[in-house]
């Protein structure tokens, strides 16, 4: 009857203590809706501004990763630029290529006729960034939320329009 007593304490001290802790648990990072977003770190402009995905964060953000030699990304890249400014959605594009030179990148975005404040060519760390997202299988796009948080991913244009008129 006494080791009853202590097995029942501990058990109950055991149920109290792993509630809490799911309760208080953050989000994991990944790559799938419902994660937190990897950071993107060192996004770098001709003008040597750099900018980092997390200091988007209290706005929504769609990450877009493209190349100009990938049409279908080149494509859904020029079209969630100019719906997002036609509709006035108050969501941030940071656009992402993966185009390994440079006057191709600049001759794209000066031909695409789109506001080239969130474009970026990645540079440095182009190969960690491939892998983190898993991109081998092919460009992706990810709309995040104001906590850097996944809300849905590789959406076509009329998606992403679907999905911005419902919040």
């Amino acid at each position: 009857m006494k080791y009853l007593k202590y097995l029942l304490i501990v058990g109950v001290i055991f149920i109290s203590l792993s509630s809490n802790t799911s309760r208080t648990s953050r989000l994991s990072e990944g790559i799938y809706p419902g994660n937190l977003i990897p950071d993107i770190k060192n996004l770098e402009k001709e003008s040597g501004i750099k900018v980092n995905l997390s200091d988007l964060r209290g706005r929504k953000v769609l990450v877009n990763f493209w190349a100009a030699y990938d049409a279908n990304s080149h494509k859904n890249n020029v079209l969630f630029s100019n719906l997002i400014e036609k509709e006035g959605y108050a969501v941030q594009m940071l656009s992402i290529s993966f185009d390994k030179n440079e006057s191709v990148f600049e001759r794209t975005l000066a031909m695409d006729k789109i506001d080239t404040e969130y474009q970026f060519l990645l540079k440095d760390n182009a190969l960690e960034v491939f892998k983190k997202y898993r991109l081998e299988s092919g460009f992706k796009n990810y709309l995040i939320d104001e906590n850097g948080v996944i809300i849905a991913m590789n959406l076509s244009p009329k998606e992403l329009d679907q999905v911005l008129n419902e919040i």
